[in-house]
């Protein structure tokens, strides 16, 4: 059974992983449809979670997503194509 995905999605950052870009608090909304390109900031599920990050590098089935903050010890996550929720495209 395939799952239906919602055109867009609401988002709060709640870290410090993606200064100076996006700070704690602040609101986004993700397009859910569409194609993602290295530079693009993507939504994923991680660990039960839902994480913010810049996209890295794109191969077949997976991405390598970074943080923007460069003061963090792990910046660096490869997440499979399926966990992406959608790209950011506003912030508010």
């Amino acid at each position: 059974m395939k799952q239906f995905k919602f055109p867009f999605s609401r988002f709060e950052i709640k870290d410090k992983s993606m200064l100076p870009a996006f700070r704690p608090g602040e609101k986004v909304l993700s397009y859910n449809w569409g194609t993602i390109q290295k530079g693009s900031v993507v939504v994923f599920r991680y660990e039960g979670e839902y994480l913010i990050k810049r996209v890295k590098e794109l191969k077949n089935d997976s991405l390598v997503v970074w943080s923007d903050n460069k003061k963090l010890a792990k910046r660096e996550y490869e997440i499979k194509k399926k966990d992406i929720v959608g790209r950011v495209f506003l912030k508010y």
